[in-house]
């Protein structure tokens, strides 16, 4: 009995496996300017040393009469570990005037999981953390309170229960802010009480109250660190 539960067992996690590696995922990446979403979605699609993105290449979009363009989501496949995960994603602009692209994205393609980046600004304040922090707050608003903007019927349908299945904050350039506190918090699997996500904390425990789980992670998308990592634990939910 023992050997047959144990071949019943292997059998089933195997074909969750070979599940999860061919599913494809909707998931939403979404911050303000200069953070690393680009530099994300370039990666993702073929993973290797990364250029620092030229201002003139900044992700933006066509603007037709009162509404800008959403972009299309293209096909990623993430490896790390023997793990493997199909996932779908767009690059959306972070200017504040693509914030509403942000929703109208995660709406209308029904996104599973929500990436939201920032970088050590947001900690260090002035105008370009201010901006990531609104961008966050901007974010949660809508999701709370379900403040969203329908493209079509079937979003509208679909969008008035909408919410994810999970939201991680993710504090990119950590080759950037990562110190002896980060480092020994790691270790114990406790890197969320890293002071670089006291600013984001009221907002993240809203989202808890709300009904919308969270987690946080680090990642640094120009040298490739931890990226594959996290979008596994990203997408294992």
């Amino acid at each position: 009995m023992m050997t047959g539960g144990s071949v019943l067992v292997g059998a089933a996690l195997y074909g969750q496996a070979l599940y999860n590696s061919w599913k494809p995922r909707r998931v939403g990446i979404y911050g303000t300017s200069m953070v690393g979403k680009t530099t994300l979605d370039r990666y993702m699609t073929t993973p290797g040393e990364m250029e620092e993105i030229p201002v003139d290449e900044r992700t933006d979009h066509f603007k037709l009469i009162t509404r800008y363009i959403l972009p299309k989501p293209t096909r990623k496949r993430i490896s790390y570990s023997g793990e493997k995960r199909v996932v779908y994603s767009s690059d959306v602009g972070g200017h504040d005037r693509f914030w509403n692209l942000w929703i109208d994205d995660m709406v209308a393609r029904q996104v599973e999981c929500v990436v939201y980046m920032f970088d050590d600004r947001a900690f260090a304040g002035g105008p370009d953390g201010i901006d990531q922090l609104a961008g966050f707050k901007f974010l949660v608003d809508a999701l709370i309170n379900r403040n969203y903007r329908y493209r079509t019927l079937k979003s509208r349908l679909k969008g008035k229960r909408y919410a994810p299945r999970l939201l991680m904050l993710v504090a990119n350039k950590a080759d950037m802010w990562w110190d002896d506190s980060a480092n020994v918090l790691w270790q114990q699997q406790r890197l969320g009480e890293h002071k670089v996500f006291d600013p984001f904390r009221e907002d993240l425990i809203r989202l808890q109250k709300a009904g919308i789980p969270t987690k946080r992670s680090m990642m640094a998308t120009r040298i490739g660190w931890n990226v594959e990592n996290t979008m596994l634990d990203l997408l294992n939910v």
